[in-house]
């Protein structure tokens, strides 16, 4: 956890000298979620302990004061850091000019990863170890009539990253002993987690989040055969929260890794059970594709039977089953909510409640029904909408997916409730069950675009890019300006979905221009916004036509080309032209005086372990040349292609050279360079 202890103000007698409006002595807390806190590129979290240039125990951040002057119209300010509140200065942003606005207000602001200090920009500022330890930052600034005011914060920095658990794809096969127990101990099943400051022989385990259970002693551990799910806690080193002088496992941050065991039989143990049968059967969509993930868990009176988790072929099996009672099998999962859900899909839910094209299958209603009220409605796409904005991380009123057995008949394929125990099979005969296989049913998805078999939700970054264009600005701390935004050329548009990245700005408005979007449309996140738009009859656009206008007010001094970016940080970042057919929209700032230059627009994902996509705009059509660098500057790869003008892709593979950790794309013509910074992953 990271915790920031603001300071005090000091300021000179008279009563113009400039003041700062929060520099207040009460302690404020932040951790690295927070905004402003994050760890450097180079952190072994990202590289991996064992690299050469990483680093660990060390954070950047960012931050601003606000000031009032009433002299002239521009103020001078630095920002010193004073390690553990000891020794020397160290610089963190150098004698600065900042404008004030209209009412005599400034905003200041530094970043450690911009300090001139070579050491601290790379590597950060590290953490405090003991209790009752501070870093003072001190802020600076002089009016234009040479009187000066200063205020003092103090920073208490601590770990609060869980680590990272490295999944394992396959069961753990332990062979029973003679004895008939086994005694399994927690860290044999960590494969190599990694934390932002822990080293791996540092790390404790437990079967037990709650408290430290390093081992297990198991007693016959049946059924046999069968993948059984099991999880381990992996805790880092903590802090000495309370300051008693010890770390106690509360005082840990964990991670919770999943994991599966097959335990065997080893001839001898005799557990009492009677020889049964096997029940088995497959998860898949409608589209018959295999679901990972599904936990499915069997119930009858009077047994405990563990729950299956479903591996990458949707398959389920349990052995050795003997009862008497009637028994249910019930499958779930319930992650990931987004999967799958796009503005497309609203398209959709549109055109069948306005009747213009059906959903054409009982799952795919059943998919467009967000509340779980059993009908689709305008409702479901407010839902829907806020999901995709970012607003809900999950739906409030329903799974992520539902499931039916594979041999359920519905009564009305255009109206499928109530659908009787869904989720459910009930085996009455053993010996002759019957179909126990289930149809799982992605709420949200109806246009079959979710991915049934994974285990991280990635956005698409394999789409053709789309411009989107914007005229550069110049703007001052405290302007208030619109950015109209136009599309490239003239379409028949159906929808879009981004998040939009205001760095230093404030996102006040959207105002409709070509497109009417509503409150209902859009989200704003302080320096984000996510917006979702669509018209199920697509809408006729010029390229000269502005879609809508964003107004932003601006934290400090800058360029829109500096600080307005598309991307996929909260929405995925989608655009829907006739046809359903669906581009990467990338936003173009374009200087009216000047021609456009080579720039990379974006590349995704970064950081990436296999292949990552560069988008990059061509000035001119040239011979393009791709080379990588390490850090040091030596050339690890090179490449030329022949391009012509315009929006270009290029697939970068990790198997192409052997460098990990931070490198350097770069791409170069006989008059343009461009470089872009990388993480490459092992």
């Amino acid at each position: 956890m990271l915790l920031f202890f603001s300071g005090y103000s000091l300021t000179t007698a008279q009563s113009t000298a400039p003041e700062f409006i929060d520099c207040s002595p009460t302690p404020d807390s932040l951790c690295v979620q927070e905004q402003g806190v994050r760890l450097p590129l180079n952190n072994q979290l990202f590289l991996g302990e064992e690299h050469p240039d990483a680093t660990s125990c060390t954070v950047h951040i960012s931050s601003m004061k606000h000031v009032t002057s009433d002299c002239g119209s521009q103020l001078s300010y630095r920002v010193e850091l004073f390690l553990n509140d000891t020794g020397q200065a160290i610089i963190l942003q150098p004698e600065t000019l900042v404008s004030m606005d209209s009412t005599g207000l400034a905003t200041l602001f530094f970043d450690s990863e911009q300090a001139p200090d070579t050491l601290i920009s790379l590597t950060g500022i590290p953490y405090h170890t003991e209790c009752n330890a501070y870093h003072r930052i001190v802020w600076s600034v002089v009016d234009s009539c040479g009187q000066e005011s200063s205020c003092t914060s103090y920073y208490y920095l601590f770990d609060c990253t869980i680590p990272v658990a490295v999944l394992h794809s396959t069961p753990f096969v332990i062979t029973i002993p003679g004895g008939c127990d086994v005694n399994l101990f927690a860290k044999d099943y960590d494969l190599g987690a990694l934390d932002d400051c822990t080293l791996r022989d540092q790390f404790d385990f437990s079967f037990n989040e709650e408290w430290h259970n390093p081992d297990t002693l198991i007693d016959c551990p049946e059924p046999f055969g069968v993948e059984l799910p099991w999880r381990i806690w992996i805790a880092d080193e903590g802090v000495d929260l309370d300051c008693d002088g010890q770390i106690e496992w509360g005082e840990r941050n964990r991670a919770e890794q999943p994991f599966t065991i097959v335990f065997l039989d080893n001839g001898i143990c005799d557990c009492g059970m009677e020889t049964g049968y096997d029940i088995s059967g497959n998860v898949m969509t409608e589209t018959e594709q295999p679901i990972k993930g599904v936990k499915i868990s069997l119930h009858a009176p009077g047994h405990v039977f563990p729950t299956y988790v479903t591996a990458s072929d949707g398959k389920y099996f349990f052995n050795d089953v003997n009862t008497s009672d009637a028994i249910e099998i019930r499958a779930y999962k319930n992650d990931f909510h987004k999967n799958g859900v796009s503005t497309l899909d609203l398209v959709k839910i549109q055109k069948h409640l306005l009747g213009i094209e059906f959903l054409e299958s009982p799952y795919k209603l059943i998919a467009g029904d967000a509340n779980n009220s059993q009908y689709v409605s305008a409702i479901d796409l407010v839902e829907f909408r806020k999901l995709i904005l970012g607003l809900y991380t999950e739906l409030p009123n329903n799974q992520s997916w539902r499931f039916i057995r594979a041999d359920y008949v519905f009564q009305d394929t255009m109206y499928p409730w109530p659908i009787e125990d869904p989720g459910t099979i009930t085996i009455t005969n053993l010996a002759n069950p019957g179909n126990l296989d289930f149809i799982g049913i992605k709420i949200g998805d109806v246009n079959g675009t979710a991915q049934p078999n994974f285990t991280q939700l990635l956005p698409r970054n394999s789409l053709p890019p789309y411009e989107l264009r914007t005229d550069q600005q110049t703007y001052h701390t405290g302007d208030i300006i619109n950015v109209p935004i136009r599309i490239s050329a003239d379409q028949k548009l159906t929808g879009f979905q981004f998040t939009l990245n205001a760095k230093g700005m404030e996102i006040i408005n959207i105002i409709s221009g070509q497109v009417a979007v509503s409150e209902d449309h859009y989200a704003l996140f302080t320096d984000k916004m996510t917006i979702s738009w669509f018209d199920q009859n697509t809408v006729n656009i010029s390229s000269n036509e502005e879609l809508f206008t964003i107004q932003l007010r601006a934290n400090e001094s800058g360029t829109l080309s500096q600080s307005l970016s598309i991307n996929s940080d909260i929405t995925d970042a989608e655009l829907y032209l006739s046809g359903d057919q669906t581009f990467l929209p990338v936003l173009a700032v374009e200087n009216q005086n000047d021609d456009r230059l080579l720039e990379i627009v974006s590349c995704l994902p970064n950081p990436w372990t296999n292949q990552t996509l560069v988008h990059f705009y061509l000035p001119e059509s040239d011979q393009v040349t791709f080379t990588l660098f390490d850090a040091t500057g030596r050339q690890i790869w090179t490449s030329a292609e022949n391009l012509i003008k315009g929006h270009q892709q290029y697939l970068i593979r990790s198997s192409d050279f052997s460098d990990r950790g931070m490198i350097f794309f770069e791409i170069s013509t006989m008059k343009h360079k461009e470089v872009q910074k990388m993480i490459v992953l092992d």
